[in-house]
């Protein structure tokens, strides 16, 4: 899918067809999956060569962040802003006159910005770009929040009175999974954009105004807060897993704690039972008249001392 963004047209992005003609002013090319006629017509409406898949997840730097002449090659190999586990490249080329964009999954942030151009009439290219780099970390920012806030109610969830068994705390941990693969899509999205970001700044092409400069300033100002809030919920989701895996192991060992006091309790009338289960002649209990309630009296006894002995140690303390 191709939209373009013209000068003047605000809050109006027209979707590219077949046949339609070269936009007079753009200032803004989004390219969705593109076809290879679609990558053929931004090409043409740009002059520009539209990057390949392959060069924008290239692990090399250079390939990822560089000029050519006028423009600037920037891309995030790793891009996932929908809160799922699919994420796709994105590249973004930009010029004094046109911004660029490639990528290959829906995107929020994308979404917003273009939806911002209604109330908002870009200047510039660089206007653009500077918009759409502010949707993406304020789109990263809500994400953060709500990962904070999920954390929160987990905390509730894991540190209560009530005693949890292993399979709830079995669930907690796969919750605590759930958020930190979460947090890291966000993490290695911010990555990609701080990059950009700290290279468009440090380049500042003529065509780019002070104002967008301003803009780009605050923006890695707020990337760099978001990378300290990062620190914060990575440290609590450990702390959340730390604890997680030490109710579990408490757990467990009331239940060892339970097994031992009952193997401890049941030795005295094994040894009871053993003794008057030995078949010699003369026994003296055989006579006994009631010697038979007896030794039952006495193994239930040996038995209960134990027991009683645990609790008034508080050994049974919690199970």
């Amino acid at each position: 899918m191709l939209t373009i963004h013209e000068h003047g047209h605000q809050g109006q992005p027209v979707q590219w067809t077949k046949g339609m003609g070269k936009p007079a002013a753009p200032i803004w090319i989004d390219l969705l999956d593109p076809s290879e006629d679609e990558r053929r017509c931004a090409a043409e409406i740009t002059g520009l060569r539209v990057p390949e898949r392959g060069d924008i997840v290239s692990l090399a730097l250079s390939s990822r962040i560089r000029t050519d002449d006028d423009a600037m090659y920037l891309s995030i190999p790793y891009f996932a802003d929908t809160g799922t586990n699919h994420a796709a490249p994105v590249g973004i080329v930009v010029t004094h006159q046109v911004l660029m964009t490639l990528r290959f999954e829906a995107s929020p942030a994308f979404e917003l910005a273009s939806q911002s151009c209604e109330s908002h009439r870009w200047e510039s290219s660089a206007d653009a770009l500077a918009t759409l780099i502010e949707a993406i970390v304020n789109l990263a920012a809500k994400r953060m929040e709500d990962v904070s806030a999920d954390l929160k109610k987990l905390s509730d969830r894991i540190f209560t009175p009530a005693r949890l068994g292993t399979p709830a705390l079995r669930n907690c941990m796969l919750e605590v999974g759930r958020l930190e693969g979460e947090q890291a899509r966000n993490r290695s999205s911010m990555l990609g954009v701080q990059r950009i970001v700290s290279f468009v700044r440090a380049k500042k092409p003529e065509w780019m105004s002070d104002d967008v400069e301003v803009r780009l300033r605050v923006v890695d100002h707020d990337l760099r807060t978001l990378d300290e809030f990062d620190d914060q919920v990575t440290n609590k989701l450990q702390f959340l897993l730390d604890a997680s895996l030490g109710f579990i192991s408490t757990d467990q060992n009331h239940v060892m704690k339970v097994l031992t006091v009952t193997s401890v309790a049941t030795i005295p009338p094994v040894i009871l039972a053993g003794v008057w289960g030995m078949n010699f002649k003369r026994m003296p209990e055989l006579d006994w008249t009631y010697g038979y309630p007896m030794a039952i009296a006495a193994i239930l006894l040996s038995i209960l001392l134990p027991v009683l002995f645990f609790k008034w140690r508080g050994w049974l303390e919690g199970d």
